[in-house]
Order: structure tokens, then sequence, then C-alpha cells
């Protein structure tokens, strides 16, 4: 083997041992398997736990982690048959590309979650009104870049400083390659060329050098920066959708990456014992890349699994509710503080018996047990929707639109137009609302019809400059009130299609998804607070008891001994 270095060694055959089939057979069927549970995913992207989330995002960023990792597991079985060099170059290219675009995709999902339990807020039934409704602040010019970055959504602002960072990456990437010597012999910065006598010794030193730097520390920085600032704003957010858990997860799971990549790449033991012939220091990096993949694909198909229980239950009860024609529903608040919104008493009240609604939960399961609580005290259920469903924007609608309709009969034709545009463009609007209700392609075609030209009069014709194409104005508020001010009223003609039971679709069909997927979760959550407090009620009342009883034995025992004096 005189004479052989890595820039003259011969190719080989491919590596079809038992270990090599087994690297191309894990890699396909687990391929198989992610790539199934996305198509299910996105087939299944319209249903309201999957709607919320950036499953484009996050799915582009993991087809670039994954077909890293699928490089990863082919490396034993046909590594061998490409030159060396160009087998490392590849990998140090897509280690400095691929991995790190991939990773920020990923995380720049996640931060979606943040963004979205943030925005939630506004639908709270308590929440403060501080932001700025459509139409309002239009007019003010947005002309220094200061100002036009203001402006910018939060998530947008996020893919704008990925994309400049990845290209700084590439070109960083580019221009190490093209400086460092060892990949071409011919030309590149003294003192950067291949060191080791043996072939082993210039093997490690490809695998080594300042070149592979900036794309650890850019798994350093998502991993061990990002990924703890994540985990730290998700921690107390308890949201019905598996989001949280889905974020920790994956988080979680990547903070041995990095350390674990250094190790096994400049720890000697790791090349002498032979675990990095079997398992190369990258595949440290690709374990966690198997973690992502099972929190960002498996948790959302698990949740339209979920999704499909309700429907069916729902299904199950519409067709025998008339078996529950007996049951009537009380809903009053347990005390002024949740007369203020932070919690109600449901029960059911059966003939002549009174039956508390955590020991009879599926009772409670109907479109009259959903319409009471929103017409008596919906406040409990719009908080539940926005804090932890992440879907207030059915309720705060749906107790808009009550408003409005006690409001229609006694206003006039233009002022009950103009509060029913407010709705429209709060909830409905594809191009005004923060979070449009989930309306088929017909019903939001109907209304756009009736409202969409009053709309684009009062909030402006375009919602982008195309100069700036993240550029986005100001949003809208979700006031609860028909005629509070600072609303640019609709000046044009009111459309003769509008009538009072313009909405009576979208209620029906908003009505539909919350008994089907907000309602009972809400259900669930109460029964399960319900017999917390009733066992803590008992555990102090058997506590008390037995403190009295070993209170009486004490007295029993003070007294003989006294006598006993």
């Amino acid at each position: 083997m005189e004479g052989i270095t890595i820039y003259n060694f011969p190719a080989q055959p491919p590596n079809w041992n038992r270990v090599g089939i087994f690297f191309v057979t894990f890699a396909a069927v687990w391929t198989t398997i992610v790539a199934s549970g996305m198509v299910f995913c996105l087939w299944n992207r319209h249903i309201p736990a999957l709607r919320v989330r950036s499953l484009p995002l996050a799915f582009t960023g993991i087809t670039l982690l994954h077909l890293y990792w699928c490089m990863a597991q082919i490396v034993y079985p046909i590594g061998g048959t490409m030159p060396m060099v160009i087998a490392y170059t590849v990998q140090y290219f897509i280690m400095g590309t691929w991995f790190p675009l991939g990773i920020a995709l990923f995380h720049a999902a996640n931060l979606k979650f943040l963004r979205v339990a943030e925005m939630q807020k506004q639908f709270e039934f308590s929440a403060p009104q501080t932001r700025v409704r459509a139409g309002e602040g239009r007019t003010k010019s947005h002309t220094s870049w200061t100002g036009r970055w203001r402006s910018v959504k939060a998530e947008n602002k996020v893919l704008i400083l990925i994309g400049v960072a990845m290209v700084f990456q590439v070109v960083l990437t580019t221009g190490m390659w093209v400086a460092c010597e060892k990949y071409h012999p011919g030309f590149g910065v003294p003192g950067t060329e291949i060191t080791g006598a043996t072939l082993p010794e210039q093997l490690i030193d490809l695998g080594r050098g300042w070149e592979w730097w900036p794309s650890v520390l850019w798994q350093f920085i998502w991993t061990w920066m990002v990924a703890p600032f994540l985990i730290w704003r998700a921690w107390g957010i308890r949201d019905t959708l598996g989001w949280r858990t889905q974020t920790i997860g994956a988080c979680l799971s990547g903070l041995h990456a990095t350390p674990m990549f250094l190790i096994a790449s400049y720890c000697s033991v790791f090349y002498t014992s032979g675990i990095n012939s079997y398992f190369p220091p990258s595949q440290w990096i690709h374990l966690n890349t198997m973690f992502i993949e099972v929190f960002t694909v498996f948790i959302p198909a698990y949740q339209i699994i979920k999704h499909w229980r309700y429907q069916r239950a729902a299904a199950a009860r519409k067709l025998s509710s008339t078996a529950s024609h007996a049951t009537i529903l009380s809903v009053r608040p347990t005390s002024k503080a949740h007369s203020e919104g932070k919690g109600s008493t449901i029960e059911l009240i059966d003939r002549n018996s009174s039956v508390e609604y955590f020991q009879s939960g599926d009772r409670l399961m109907t479109m009259t047990a959903l319409t009471r609580v929103l017409s008596e005290n919906p406040a409990p259920l719009q908080d539940f929707s926005a804090r932890c469903d992440f879907s207030g924007e059915n309720i705060a609608f749906l107790t808009r639109l009550s408003k409005w309709k006690q409001f229609y009969p006694v206003a006039e034709r233009r002022q009950a137009f103009d509060a029913a545009l407010r709705l429209y463009i709060d909830f409905i609007s594809p191009r005004d609302a923060d979070f449009p209700l989930n309306l088929s392609s017909p019903q939001l075609k109907a209304l756009g019809n009736i409202f969409e030209s009053a709309a684009r009069a009062v909030c402006g014709e375009a919602s982008f400059e195309p100069a700036l194409p993240f550029f986005e104005p100001p949003k809208t508020a979700t006031s609860s009130s028909p005629s509070e001010t600072g609303w640019l009223q609709y000046q044009g003609d009111v459309p003769d299609a509008f009538r009072e039971d313009v909405f009576d679709d979208t209620k029906k069909h908003v009505e539909s998804l919350v008994l089907t997927n907000t309602w009972p979760k809400f259900v669930k959550e109460m029964q399960e607070k319900r017999r917390s407090s009733v066992d803590s009620d008992r555990s102090a009342e058997s506590e008390e008891s037995n403190g009295s009883a070993r209170t009486v034995v004490s007295r029993i025992t003070k007294f003989v001994a006294g006598l006993r004096q």
C-alpha cells in the first residue's frame, strides 16, 4: 500500500454484507413511513388541528433534513464506491447548506406556535382591545426602512433573516472550500493541506478542520440557544393540539447532537474502536432528525385520528339526541370571579335528580348544551378555545354574531351593514382576518360577493406592496361593540343581498366545528378539574376527620396520664 493516499485510493465495490443491507432497508422503510405520514397530514390539512400549523414550512425543513439523513444511511454500503475526497466534499456541502437550512425552517415553524399562542390572546373574553382596527393607519406612510421593517409580520421577519443567513452561509461554505487545499491539492491557502502520513490519519484529517466549524456553530445556535428559548416560552402553554409536546420534544431531542458530533469527530477512541466505521459522527445529528420527524409528522397524524373519532361520536350523538329530550342544561357562574369569565358550573337536571356534568359528560355533547353555554355564559369556553385549542376566533365570532343579531332589528340598514362588515373583516376575510374562519369555498364566495368590495373600500385594495412582498398593514381588532369608534365607515351602497340571515349558514358551520372539536375537549377538561376538586375536598374532609380523632385521643391520653400522677 506504499504511495496510497486519499487522492489515489481506488474505488471499492459496494459493501452488501448484513450491516449494509440493514442500513439500506432501514432507510427505505423509514422513508416510506415518514413520506406516508406527511402525505396523510397534507391531505387532511383542512382540519382545525392542522390548519393552524405551518405544515408546508415544517415539512420543507424535514425534507431537507431527511435527504441528509438518507445520505448518511447509505455511506456504509456504497460510500466506498466514490473517491474519498469527493465523498467528503459532498458531505461537507450538504452539512454546510441543506442541514442548517432544514433546521432553520423547522424552528421557524416552531416559532409560529408561540406567535399563534400570543395572537390568540385577543380572543380571550377579558382581553384588552389594544390592536389597531382595519383601515386605521392604512393611510400612514411607511417610507423609512425601519418603519417598513416594523410593519412586517413576525413570522415573515424570521423567514427574511433565515434567507439572508443562508445566503451568507452558502457564500462562506463555498469560500472556505476554495481556500482549503486538502480538497484540491493544486491550490488553496498554505497550511490547509493534509498532514497525515497514513491513510487512516488522512481520513481523520478530512473529517476535521476549521471549515466544518460554521456548520457546527449553526447547529449549536439552533439546538442550544433557539431550542431552549422555545422550550422556555412553550412550557406554560397547555394546548390541546399536541403542539407544545411536539415543540418541546423536538427541541429536547437535539441537545445531544452537537456535543456528540464533536466527541465522535475528535476523540480517537471512536476511530480505534471502529465505532465511526458503523456509526459515523454525523449519525448523532441524524438521530435528532428522526426524533424531529416523529414529533412533527406523527403527532399531527394522531390529531387527525382524534378529529375523526370526535366526528363519529358527534354523529352518533346526533342520531340518539331524541332519547335525551328530558335533560335540561343549567349553566351558572360559581362565584363573582367566575361570572367575570373564569369559570362556570354546568349541571344536567334530569327529571327529579340533579347530576353534575362530570358524572354524565357524554350527555353534554349536544348542540343544545353548546348553544345554552354560548347564550348564558360563554366566557369559560371562549377562554379555553383561545388559550388551549387555538380556535378562539370561532367562539368570538359566535358571541359577536349574537350581539349583531340583537342589534339588527333596532338599527338602520346602513348601521347594520357596517357592523356586519366588521364581522366579515375581523373573522372571515382571508385578506384581513388574523385567523379566518374555516369555511368552505362556496361559503366564502357567497359572503365575498356581499362584503368583499366594501372591505376593500375600507381596508385598501392591496394587502402587500410589490417592492416589499412581506409588508402587511395593521390588522383588525376584535371589539364586540357595534358602535365602536375608530372605524372607517363604509360610504358606498348597501348590497341588495344583505339580509338578517346573511351569516346563518356560517353560524351553523362554525357551531358544528365547535361541537366536533372544541366542545368535547372543553367538557373533558371541566370534568377533570371537577374530579380533582372533589377529590381534594374529600381528602381535606378526611384529614380534618382524622385530625379531630387524633385530638380526642390526645386529650384522653393526657387525662389518663394526669390521673396516674
